[in-house]
């Protein structure tokens, strides 16, 4: 039977879910067009001042631009915090989470750029980066003293698992957020630095993995986190049109640890940590690497040989004698010699297909 008052609740429900979809979409946007129109000036201008980098996976080692990911960077705050604003003016926003991840990205941003100028030791940037989960910690000090006297942060202090699973963490609130929220902050800014260093792997990769915690996120229905993981999505793929083969940018130090921070910021803001674990599970090759040969064996040769890959006439890259195990990418290269537009699809590939278990798994 024609029931109109049923006729108008669902219109105003699906324009509720229409409305919903409005400031993720601003956001990407946003965020995708701020990275389009100040990438150029900025590679002139980086190549004016002299800030260039040799390409060392190709023959003559031609010269990029450097410090791409400072369009990333103004990107996502830029177009986050216009997006947020906008909210805010029209109704109940709550936005300490939303200054949180921007502050993150800043901070972690901060320290790769120090890093792309002065060549900072791995295990200090590792510490270093640890600082940068600072304001998810006080975002959630904010809460105040309860009736008991104590520090109200325990409510989040959870990991959330498939099929309903849960580790709890809210009675011991400190070993979350004082210890395991800067580890993962750290661990996955160093994880996407340590997995960059061919044309479009290291923006394609955020852009998969943002991508794939955009869509969980909606999935899991955390608003906050499809906010920060829209503007995320927009500066990669904006970031990747000019760092894709032939690169005329190196992202740098600057962009892949403030990108890679920004996604534990949002991973951690909208409880989604253990699918974003999942997505980016190919960069913990490289980390593993990364401590066995820099940390535990020290043998000083990691850094060098994977900048000087050998090169076929071809272009094929292939690694140097002995270095078949120090990346991911030399170990398939040892294997197999490869192009490197070849060796990045491969690689992304992998990405690809641990965010389609990602997004599989916040399904249930």
């Amino acid at each position: 039977m024609w029931n109109p008052l049923l006729i108008y609740a669902d219109l105003i429900l699906r324009l509720a879910q229409v409305a919903d979809l409005v400031p993720p979409a601003l956001a990407f946007l946003a965020s995708l067009a701020v990275v389009l129109l100040t990438m150029p000036p900025l590679i002139r201008k980086m190549r004016e001042g002299g800030m260039v980098g040799h390409d060392v996976n190709k023959k003559g080692r031609p010269e990029v631009a450097e410090l791409g990911g400072i369009a990333a960077l103004f990107a996502f705050s830029v177009s986050l915090s216009l997006v947020v604003g906008v909210e805010k003016l029209l109704g109940d926003l709550f936005e300490p989470p939303y200054l949180a991840a921007i502050s993150v990205f800043f901070i972690a941003s901060m320290i790769g750029l120090i890093d792309d100028i002065s060549n900072i030791k791995q295990r200090v940037k590792a510490v270093a980066v640890v600082f940068g989960s600072l304001p998810l910690v006080l975002v959630h000090f904010k809460a105040g003293i309860d009736g008991l006297g104590t520090f109200n942060i325990g409510t989040n202090a959870f990991l959330e698992l498939p099929f309903g699973g849960m580790i709890d963490f809210r009675s011991v609130p400190l070993v979350y957020w004082i210890i395991l929220v800067p580890i993962g902050v750290t661990g996955v800014a160093n994880a996407m630095n340590m997995s960059a260093g061919y044309n479009g792997l290291e923006s394609g990769q955020i852009a998969i993995v943002s991508g794939v915690l955009l869509v969980v996120s909606a999935i899991r229905g955390t608003q906050e986190s499809v906010l920060i993981f829209a503007a995320l999505f927009g500066a990669a793929l904006g970031l990747f049109w000019f760092n894709r083969y032939p690169a005329r940018t190196f992202v740098g130090d600057i962009g892949t640890l403030g990108l890679g921070a920004a996604i534990a910021a949002g991973a951690i803001i909208g409880g989604i940590e253990f699918w974003a674990l999942i997505a980016i599970a190919p960069a913990f090759y490289e980390g593993g690497a990364t401590f066995y040969y820099n940390v535990l064996k020290k043998n000083g040769e990691r850094r060098a040989a994977c900048h000087n890959p050998r090169i076929a006439e071809d272009g094929a890259l292939s690694p140097p004698p002995g270095a078949e195990k120090y990346t991911l990418a030399y170990l398939l290269l040892g294997k197999r010699p490869m192009t490197e537009p070849r060796l990045v699809a491969t690689l992304l590939s992998f990405y690809a297909i641990c965010g389609a278990v990602a997004i599989a798994l916040s399904l249930v």
